[in-house]
């Protein structure tokens, strides 16, 4: 616990700090900008539809039928700009907030913080010549393997709270403020929502924390640990649009235990993930099941491997 202690107190840095503000101006202006798209989205529809002259048609049964059926897909724009409008604003509910803030950390800016992050924890290490001091307080590699990788993953739940802090204080204003309609969502079903979602993201920001940690060990810099942790989530990301790697790649595994949707998603103007979506052969996404057993397959492997690379490494130099 010392030594956890210990690591913790290094994160006490600018550069903590300032991944934590990017992570709250983020979330801030995605919110805005959300919530402006769902209001545009309702009040873009012109609530009447085209005379004869505009539709290029004489005056009749053809176009009286002609209007009949653009009024019907007018209603139906409206009403899905309206049901968009509100799933944004129930995303924005203080409580629900949660479930927002744990999607995004838990997705692709999630995984750029924590390899910032890892950078100067990690990888610093090497480029601030403090290692021999730190092994020389702590002997034993794999703690020190542990306690990195524990405090970055605290780290990234700290993110989750700063996201979820801003989202709680200024969701509500931009609700009012682009006038979006009311979800009617129940304080319990928002604290559920948020609930599931923080839970299950608390394993992918481990699996994101000890891809940093290998990165780090392996690059032996700060610079190498941020452009490695980050080409590796990416390269997630391209090998799981492969056709044949979808159901076996880190990147599927995560849409699954997170359950992003597949194909359009979620009705909402509001991005709750920014991860690709990644369709199985029969047309239905990964389910929890494998998510679970592919992400932890991920951490054991990246710690194991960043365990046994630290402990044969000569660091006397």
């Amino acid at each position: 616990m010392r030594l956890l202690r210990a690591e913790l107190a290094t994160l006490n840095r600018p550069l903590t700090w300032a991944v934590g503000a990017a992570a709250a101006v983020f979330c801030l202006l995605l919110a805005i900008g959300g919530a402006s798209n769902a209001q545009r989205g309702m009040g873009g529809s012109n609530p009447r539809p085209p005379t004869c002259a505009v539709l290029g048609l004489p005056a009749g049964r053809a176009c009286d039928q002609a209007r009949s059926m653009r009024r019907e897909r007018m209603a139906a724009e409206r009403a899905g700009n309206t049901a968009a409008a509100a799933g944004t604003a129930a995303q924005l509910d203080p409580l629900a907030a949660g479930a927002e803030a744990a999607g995004l950390m838990a997705s692709l800016p999630g995984a750029v913080a924590l390899a910032l992050l890892a950078g100067g924890h990690v990888g610093g290490e090497w480029s601030g010549r403090t290692l021999k001091n730190l092994l020389a307080q702590n002997g034993r590699r794999s703690r020190i393997m542990a306690a990195k990788l524990v405090s970055l993953w605290i780290a990234g739940v700290g993110l989750i709270g700063v996201c979820w802090a801003c989202l709680a204080v200024a969701g509500p204003v931009v609700r009012r403020v682009d006038r979006l309609p009311d979800p009617h969502q129940s304080a319990g079903h928002a604290a559920e929502w948020a609930g599931t979602e923080i839970g299950r993201s608390l394993l992918v920001l481990a699996a994101f924390s000890a891809i940093g940690l290998l990165a780090g060990v392996v690059t032996r810099g700060t610079i190498g640990t941020v452009a490695a942790g980050t080409a590796a989530v990416i390269t997630m990301l391209i090998a799981a649009s492969l056709p044949g790697l979808g159901s076996w790649t880190p990147a599927t595994w995560v849409q699954g235990w997170m359950g992003f949707a597949s194909g359009q998603g979620s009705i909402s103007s509001l991005p709750d993930n920014f991860w690709s979506r990644f369709i199985g052969p029969d047309g239905a996404g990964p389910g929890h099941g494998l998510g679970l057993l592919g992400v932890s397959a991920v951490i054991l492997a990246c710690v194991t491997a960043a365990t046994q690379v630290f402990r044969r490494m000569d660091v006397t130099s």
